[in-house]
This record gives structure tokens, sequence and C-alpha cells, in this order.
């Protein structure tokens, strides 16, 4: 019986098809933003992400210390790949908008700092996080 069961199991997962939509995504410290979504699966699927600049040091670094310090988050608007095939690319260059709750900002202006020695390009942590369609 155990061999009959382990037989059946071994015979219906190599038949299961799963889509894989990833995202590669990249933004300039104007907002705009780039997205390439390539399905790795075996079927069409589609995916949607944000685009998160996280700052890297305290609050007094930063030209604008209101929105916070070490861990503070300017959001992209989402951006989905819509209707990709298997084994395709989809790439996506949305008219962007960024904001922090609720405060429009570009990456440059949340991540700039008065002090000349320290550059907004390195001041901030670009992440891509998916969410939902």
């Amino acid at each position: 019986m155990l061999k009959t069961a382990l037989l059946v199991t071994s015979l219906v997962l190599p038949t299961a098809v799963f889509a894989e939509v990833q995202a590669d995504c990249s933004a300039k410290m104007n907002g705009e933003a780039r997205c390439e979504f390539a399905n790795k699966g075996k079927q069409k699927d589609s995916s949607c992400v944000v685009i998160e600049v996280v700052r890297a040091y305290e609050a007094t670094m930063y030209t604008r210390p209101s929105f916070g310090g070490k861990g503070a988050v300017l959001t992209s608007e989402k951006i989905c790949s819509g209707l990709v095939e298997a084994n395709d690319i989809r790439e996506r260059t949305p008219s962007n908008a960024w904001s922090i709750n609720g405060t429009p900002m570009s990456p440059l202006a949340f991540c700039e700092s008065d002090n000349p020695w320290e550059k907004a390009s390195t001041n901030c942590i670009m992440t891509t996080k998916v969410v939902a369609n």
C-alpha cells in the first residue's frame, strides 16, 4: 500500500504546471522607473511590484528629516507586468509617481542631504517588493 501511495504522488507532481514571473526593476533619482518581467514558468501569468527607496541613515542626515530616518520608505506606484507568456519577457516603463505617507516626492528629494560629502544616490537603498495584482 505504501509503495502505491508513493508512486501516485510521484506521478502527480511532475504534471503540475506553475508560472513564475520575476521582476527586475531599476529607478533613477528623478523617479523614472523601468521593470522587466520574465516568466520562467510553464504557463502565462502576471505579477505586480512596487519599488521601495529606503533611507540608510538617521533622519538628521537628510535635507527633509521629518520623513524619518533609517528604514523610512518612499514607495512607487504599483507596476504590473500584464499577462506574460511562458518563457517570455515584458518590459514596462510606467509614468511613475512616488510618495511617502501620501506626500508626493522624487527619490532625489527623499534621499538628498545638506552635507556636501553625502550623495543622494548612496543615502538610500532600492528594493523591489511583490504586491497583490
